[in-house]
Order: C-alpha cells, then structure tokens, then sequence
C-alpha cells in the first residue's frame, strides 16, 4: 500500500489528460492523467512493460488554463475522501480509485494493455425491476 502520498482532504481544481493516439476503438485510452489539487497534483502514467499505473505526487503545474473533460468535470470542486491503489493476483498495481465527498469509489484508472482506461463509478439505485426481483427471490 502507498503511504498518504495523495491530496486527502483537498478539493479538486481540474484535470488533464493525455490520450494515447495508437488505440482507434471508441474506448478512451490514456496515456496519463493529471488530478490537480489546491497544493498538488497526483499523475498516473500507465507502464507499458507491466501494465501497471505509476503513480507520482508532484507539484501543482503552472498551467494557467487547462480543459477538464466532460466525463470528469461532475468531481470539480469536490474534496478527495480516499484513494485505493489494487494489486492484483500477482502484485501489480494495475488500478487506482478515488472517492470524492464521500468514502465510496468515484472514478476508477485500470492499466490494461498499456494504457489506462476510466470507469465512473455510481451506486445502483432500487427500481421496480429490481424490487420485483427480489420479491420473487425471496420465495425460493
């Protein structure tokens, strides 16, 4: 486990990315990505020989303008609660999550095939399908 090399408690002013330009499907494929903080800057950097996530605490850029995507900009503002770095099976640090403004996961980075990939996560919210599911499980 990393020791508190991240911005806990700070909130988030943007994000920058970098897409990776060899993957022509429509997933997004980055090559990094940069969370900005009031006083830092954490930067994840997918390694290619391991499809592992490199993880850097680094100083806030001095970028005056940067362009937080659409899919990132609902987490401006908010306070980073936690942050979980994964190790798989056989001890890779292949993804990282971060929880903001509640201790629940957020936004997820997993390394694969040498770039990363951004899954948004969101709580499953009870709906008639599901409550008529579990109705009828509950007679089984």
């Amino acid at each position: 486990m990393v020791e508190n090399e991240f911005s806990i408690g700070q909130f988030l002013t943007a994000v920058s990315i970098a897409e990776d330009e060899e993957f022509l499907g429509n997933e997004l494929c980055l090559g990094k990505v940069q969370l900005i903080f009031q006083d830092s800057a954490v930067t994840l950097i997918p390694m290619a020989d391991t499809d592992e996530i490199e993880i850097r605490q680094e100083s806030v850029p001095t970028t005056s303008v940067i362009d937080t995507p659409s899919w990132c900009q609902s987490f401006i503002g908010q306070k980073l609660m936690t942050v979980w770095v994964c190790e798989n099976n056989q001890g890779y640090r292949d993804q990282v999550i971060f929880a903001f403004e509640y201790l629940r996961p957020s936004i997820a980075f997993v390394a694969e095939g040498s770039v990363m990939k951004v899954f948004c996560c969101e709580q499953i919210i009870r709906t008639q399908e599901i409550e008529n599911h579990l109705q009828h499980s509950d007679r089984l």
